[in-house]
């Protein structure tokens, strides 16, 4: 083996090491099988229960899934770009166009992307009546779209929350299209109400059970979520929490200095 073990370092590290560097330096590409355990015990002088315990390092790192029957695979984590600036003007589910060093999937309802889309009516509870300053019993139209890749993978999730009252007996209480509508500000000017602040918080952390099992997660991969909160005047009309893979997600920011 061309890559000897560092003094020091235990050998479960070494195999993750070592298969970590090949994963970036393109030896195994996403998709790609990486080797059998019995194959790896044949570049490493370690036991199987090692080399379990170093494949362990990179599946809980996201880097790697494992296929019952068929192996070990390079996890596809290909990144798409987002602008910071767009994304507080528009809808989270219509991404700003992307740097060229990334990929972007295709976004449309009939390009490859397919959207799972529901909405009801919720009591708005302790910490959404905080954010919101109402009583925790007030009423809040919940609309939620997921995005899948390609039909299978989930890559994004936005959850959109506005006082009932404000919605009531329009169209906007009862959306119909399963494709994401305009922007929350745009919608909202059809009731009357004008956004004149938009704030936004990201933080990347690790998901929920929940989370976990809507986006297909794997173990140990982070998330990056941001709320953002519209305002009209000083008073909050829609909150919106946006959840996606962290690993498959760069937030940018443009600017174009005078």
């Amino acid at each position: 083996m061309s890559n000897p073990r560092p003094r020091g370092l235990p050998k479960y590290l070494h195999v993750a090491d070592y298969l970590r560097a090949q994963i970036d330096d393109g030896t195994y590409l996403p998709g790609e099988r990486l080797p059998t355990e019995p194959e790896l015990m044949d570049t490493f002088p370690y036991d199987r229960a090692t080399i379990r315990r170093g494949l362990a390092v990179l599946r809980n790192e996201g880097l790697i899934t494992s296929e019952q029957g068929r192996g070990v695979f390079v996890r596809d984590a290909t990144k798409t770009r987002y602008d910071l600036m767009s994304m507080l003007i528009t809808d989270p589910s219509h991404p700003a166009k992307p740097d060229a060093a990334y990929h972007q999937p295709p976004r449309g309802p009939d390009d490859g992307i397919s959207v799972e889309h529901s909405y009801e009516v919720i009591a708005a509870g302790e910490k959404l009546g905080e954010a919101f300053e109402l009583d925790p019993r007030s009423e809040l139209l919940s609309t939620t779209y997921t995005f899948f890749i390609s039909g299978d993978t989930a890559e994004y999730r936005t959850t959109a929350y506005i006082p009932y009252p404000l919605v009531i007996d329009t169209p906007l209480a009862t959306p119909t299209d399963d494709w994401p509508q305009p922007p929350i500000k745009d919608l909202l000017a059809t009731v009357g109400v004008k956004v004149t602040t938009v704030a936004m918080d990201i933080e990347s952390r690790m998901p929920t059970p929940q989370e976990t099992y809507d986006l297909q997660i794997p173990d140990g991969t982070p998330v990056l979520s941001d709320r953002r909160r519209f305002l009209a005047d000083d008073r909050v009309v829609c909150i919106t929490d946006s959840v996606g893979v962290a690993d498959r997600i760069v937030y940018g920011l443009d600017l174009k200095l005078q």
